[in-house]
């Protein structure tokens, strides 16, 4: 499950954040819940830079993954997968990396 994408769960968060993707290992979730990010539309956001905001791509449209936004979702409510992450996991692992150790 871990970056996976599914439609955004919190529906009055769903038209700024269409998608959640799961960053917690799959090692690790033996609990209810997941923590996942937001994924914001691209096009939505202003400038960004660095390592904390990483763009990754759904289909043909980029999306800005927003690690400050970090949050918790029961399990139960990623419902569908859309897609996967995978081939940006790279980019992700320095953004979580970035945000919770500094380097």
């Amino acid at each position: 499950m871990q970056l996976e994408v599914f439609p955004n769960p919190l529906a009055r968060a769903r038209r700024a954040y269409p998608y959640v993707v799961v960053l917690q290992a799959d090692i690790a979730a033996l609990g209810r819940e997941r923590i996942i990010a937001f994924l914001a539309p691209r096009a939505e956001i202003g400038p960004i830079g660095g390592r904390l905001m990483p763009v990754v791509e759904i289909g043909d449209r980029e999306f800005v993954l927003l690690m400050p936004s970090l949050t918790n979702v029961p399990v139960t409510e990623l419902r569908r997968s859309v897609g996967s992450l995978g081939a940006f996991r790279d980019r992700i692992v320095d953004a979580i990396d970035w945000t919770f150790l500094g380097i």
